[in-house]
């Protein structure tokens, strides 16, 4: 490969995600090669307890060059696995993924192509299941989106979507935090407002996973408790910027 810089890296923090990982890879760069975009992937294994790692390392040498191969010893949660994967990427536009394959590794390039034509810092991708989800979840589903957006002064689509695409310079700094959360993920849409980034939203498919266990099996609505107990950690730690920009 040449020293050329590669236009996106996708950052995929994987925790017992061994089924998916050679899976993501070859979809990802079939999908790059196609688009003619110069692409790495850097793959965070975060403290996974089956063959996770080995198949990163074999995905490392498939495609040299082209994966990234980190590992945490223990886990340390998605924002850390994140922000790892963010400092050890090259590429000019960072996404960030979930390695489970619900967002498919081709929407990328609706991302990248949306980020281009709207000229914008971020790109978020709005979740459209492809099948359909219990009633109950999409009532709590909706109404967490909806407290985050009267709270932080928000529009958003899909507050709860981590399957964004922006500058490195966007990414780094959304994905940092100084609060002590049980789900920060679902806040970096509101980090991204709270810090001035200029985003735009666009419509992706949402798949059932098929392989590996969701780590929400049984506990969405535990789940979703424990993002609104995060809510005060947040607006003690965006609140004062949203109120900085308002007074403007």
């Amino acid at each position: 490969m040449d020293d050329q810089q590669f236009e996106i890296s996708l950052v995929a923090p994987c925790l017992n995600e061994q089924d998916n990982v050679e899976i993501l890879a070859q979809r990802f760069f079939v999908a790059s090669d196609r688009q003619k975009i110069r692409t790495q992937i850097v793959f965070v294994d975060d403290g996974s307890t089956d063959l996770t790692w080995e198949r990163i390392q074999q995905a490392a040498e498939n495609w040299s060059g082209r994966v990234v191969a980190v590992r945490h010893a223990t886990n340390q949660g998605i924002p850390r696995a994140w922000i790892t994967g963010v400092e050890s990427c090259d590429g000019r536009l960072v996404c960030l993924i979930d390695s489970d394959l619900q967002n498919p590794p081709e929407s990328v390039f609706e991302l990248h192509k949306t980020l281009v034509e709207h000229n914008v810092e971020l790109v978020r991708g709005v979740r459209q299941a492809m099948k359909s989800q219990p009633y109950s979840r999409i009532i709590m589903s909706k109404a967490l989106n909806l407290v985050l957006n009267v709270v932080f002064g928000m529009h958003s689509k899909d507050n709860k979507s981590g399957f964004v695409l922006g500058t490195h310079d966007a990414v780094s700094r959304i994905v940092r935090h100084s609060g002590h959360y049980r789900h920060y993920q679902t806040f970096i849409g509101v980090s991204a407002h709270s810090r001035g980034v200029v985003t735009h939203e666009v419509v992706t498919p949402f798949e059932d996973r098929r392989h590996g266990i969701s780590f929400l099996s049984g506990r969405s609505f535990r789940v979703i408790r424990e993002v609104f107990g995060d809510i005060p950690e947040a607006v003690g730690e965006f609140g004062s910027r949203f109120r900085d920009r308002r007074n403007r």
